[in-house]
């Protein structure tokens, strides 16, 4: 019994338990909900905490277990939407706008954070240091289990979170409706992208999603197409997708040698401008949306100042019900050919219930549809504000001739398994209402 007795202490129990599994044990109750790929951060992790939990000052393995949740804590929040881990401007600008607390589930999340940071500096520097290689060897062993196993667990998100493709011909709603290949300037161009409007899958999602993009009231004054499209990561991807025919991340991107669809719309003689109802600070779309060509920009605080309501939840921001009819009366006004885009809000996941935003009460699908999936339940109840207001500025009788694209981001980054299986996991939709004319008949 002595070689057992001899491996069981050699075993590094409380070290695989206090420096690796409680620091990220958040990271694991998200496995079976779902979440991103973990392995290069948790690589680095690993290597960290085994030097700093060997080191002979105890405040120092104390600070170090905290910055290292922490820093496990800032790249997970920064991979779930898509921000460059180590842009720390962005983080800071990122958190200052959003109120994560409004959502219970970001709140339990913070609580669960601070509890591992508690427990972490209370446990994890009283753990003895090794005195054998092999329990050098069981440690580094344990640390690539571990990433292994999150990276088996999370195989199936491994292309919801890649932000570019590998060998794939590039696709767009723009490209496959031909969008600003031929204008003249008898018609006003629109472009709609809703915010994690994805390609629904499921029988009730489909038949939602149908009723509120497939109306036969369009037909009446436009030709009404509809398709989907190739998408990779989050909106602003999305929005080079669209604006700028390319799958591209703005920090990387070359606005100046880019042919644009908003620089092509100018050169044709359109005013250009892009609306959208949050701050225009984040992800610095007050400095790269003037490079693609827009020549007026619209923000919440403008929004506000013409009257339309700020809605709350995580990212507050002007109401998506507000701001068709403020298009609607810009376009009728317009004296020259205009080409606006709008990015949409309200549906960014999560969705709070709220008055306002019509989710406080889910009246769509079947009872037992609504209480299985609350949360895709308000998505769907947001976007179809936004489907019934266009609609009444598109079919208003003094709304002038208007090509209007409609496309979604990305599919919903909802939090469980069962949701996210409800959409295509890699093409999203587009809506094209192609305004009939006398003139185009």
């Amino acid at each position: 019994m002595a070689w057992k007795d001899r491996l069981s202490g050699e075993f590094p129990g409380r070290w695989i338990l206090f420096w690796l599994l409680i620091p990220n044990i958040w990271i694991i109750m998200m496995w079976p909900v779902g979440g991103p790929p973990m392995k290069p951060a948790l690589v680095v992790f690993g290597a960290v905490a085994l030097v700093i939990s060997q080191l002979p000052w105890r405040a120092v393995r104390t600070i170090g277990i905290a910055a290292l949740t922490i820093f496990m804590a800032t790249v997970y929040i920064a991979k779930l939407f898509f921000i460059p881990a180590l842009n720390y401007p962005m983080i800071v600008q990122f958190v200052s706008d959003v109120r994560p607390l409004r959502s219970p589930e970001y709140l339990i999340a913070g609580i669960i954070l601070l509890i591992v940071i508690g427990i972490a500096m209370y446990r994890a520097p009283k753990v003895p240091r090794f005195h054998s290689p092999m329990q050098y060897l069981v440690a580094m062993l344990a640390v690539a289990v571990f990433v292994n196993v999150d990276a088996a667990v999370t195989a199936d998100a491994t292309e919801i979170y890649k932000t570019l493709p590998d060998d794939q011909e590039f696709d767009s709603a723009v490209r496959q409706v031909k969008l600003g290949a031929s204008v003249d300037g008898s018609h006003h161009v629109l472009v709609v992208m809703v915010e994690a409007m994805g390609l629904p899958t499921g029988k009730q999602e489909k038949a939602i999603f149908d009723t509120d993009w497939d109306r036969p009231e369009w037909r009446e004054k436009y030709k009404v197409t509809h398709g989907a499209s190739l998408y990779h990561g989050t909106t602003t991807y999305g929005e080079l997708r669209e604006l700028c025919g390319e799958w591209a991340y703005y920090s990387d991107f070359d606005f100046d040698g880019a042919d644009c669809l908003p620089k092509r719309m100018k050169q044709a003689g359109y005013e250009t401008s892009a609306w959208h109802n949050f701050n225009g600070k984040l992800f610095d779309r007050l400095d790269w949306y003037p490079r693609i060509g827009f020549d007026n920009m619209r923000f919440n605080d403008d929004l506000q100042q013409t009257g339309v309501d700020q809605c709350g939840g995580v990212f507050p921001g002007a109401c998506d019900k507000d701001v068709p009819a403020l298009i609607g009366d810009y376009l009728t006004k317009a004296k020259t050919p205009q080409f606006l885009y709008w990015l949409t809000l309200n549906s960014h996941i999560p969705i709070v219930p709220e008055k306002i935003l019509g989710t406080d009460v889910c009246t769509l699908g079947t009872e037992q549809w609504r209480a299985d999936f609350p949360m895709l339940c308000r998505l769907f109840q947001t976007h179809r504000v936004i489907a019934q207001n266009v609609t009444e500025m598109a079919m208003a009788p003094d709304f002038p001739p208007t090509d209007i694209l409609i496309v979604g981001d990305h599919r919903p980054p909802l939090f469980d398994r069962g949701s996210l299986a409800k959409f295509d996991p890699v093409h999203v939709p587009w809506i094209y209402l192609q305004a009939v004319t006398p003139e185009s008949d």
